[in-house]
């Protein structure tokens, strides 16, 4: 980099701590909905932008509760509550759908510089039986439990599911760990690592394509049908589990192509990164 080029860099962080300062206030607020009757909802939808969620079975399995706790960071008391007083979370019931959209006023500030308000909503969502749930999110962590049919759509956040039936995401930037999926899951990702589990014999598809990131996936040795896997400058591994619990190599290479005996589609692919599959 040449001497004009560090000037250049220079200028631009002193620009930025200039006219970007740390917040000098921060307003923090709590919102909360409860649902007794449940018997018509089968799936829960959460629109956001920035924040992290969970969805997770109701301890007594009674009511569904929605909990958030909103933050607004801005440069003083008088922005942030200007801005709080914009603010709306929508909740609505339409056929068999609960809806949870976090309305949110637009920020008057030129590429998040100068006076910005930055908002995030976090959401702990207890719902008192398996239900279907999609998540659309900009910036924020998602974590799904015990749940029937989940969609998920993160530019940057790490996702994180376990018990549930089925399952598609497409992200950006995220780290997936999905444990004990029961019978499908479909990713698109562009940067991110994956581990997957599943000990279900009713396993019936895993579909992966990433562009950078490793994989790793673990079922059941019977389950495995039609396996693809494909890494463009990484390797691909099949892996299975020796009677004394030590995992043998089966397969290596960039391109693997099998057909066995059980009737899961098994699909991994990528750019950079390994892909590891174990079968036990």
């Amino acid at each position: 980099m040449n001497r004009n080029k560090f000037l250049f860099l220079f200028i631009f962080l002193f620009f930025l701590s200039v006219v970007n300062p740390a917040h000098a206030s921060v307003l923090t607020d709590s919102f909360h909905k409860e649902f007794a009757k449940t018997a018509n909802i089968t799936k829960v939808t959460l629109d956001n932008v920035n924040g992290d969620c969970h969805f997770f079975m109701a301890p007594k399995r009674r009511k569904l509760n929605i909990d958030a706790t909103i933050t607004i960071k801005g440069p003083s008391d008088e922005a942030c509550e200007s801005y709080y007083r914009k603010v709306k979370i929508k909740v609505t019931k339409e056929n068999g759908e609960l809806k949870i959209v976090v309305n949110r006023p637009r920020s008057s500030s030129f590429f998040g510089l100068g006076n910005a308000i930055r908002m995030s909503v976090d959401f702990e969502i207890a719902i008192p039986r398996p239900m279907d749930v999609s998540v659309e999110l900009v910036n924020g962590n998602v974590r799904i439990e015990a749940m029937k049919r989940c969609s998920v759509d993160v530019v940057n956040g790490d996702v994180k599911m376990e018990g549930i039936i089925s399952a598609s995401i497409e992200a950006v930037n995220s780290c997936m760990d999905i444990r004990e999926v029961k019978k499908w899951v479909v990713i698109d990702a562009v940067n991110g690592n994956l581990k997957l589990t599943s000990s279900s014999p009713d396993l019936e598809k895993i579909k992966a394509e990433f562009v950078n990131g490793s994989m790793s996936v673990q079922i059941p040795t019977a389950c495995l049908g039609h396996l693809n896997m494909d890494s463009a400058t990484g390797t691909a591994v099949l892996k299975e589990k020796k009677k004394s619990g030590d995992w043998e190599t089966r397969m290596h290479g960039k391109k693997l192509h099998i057909s066995d005996k059980g009737k899961a589609k098994i699909s991994l692919e990528n750019v950079n990164g390994k892909i590891t599959l174990l079968c036990d």
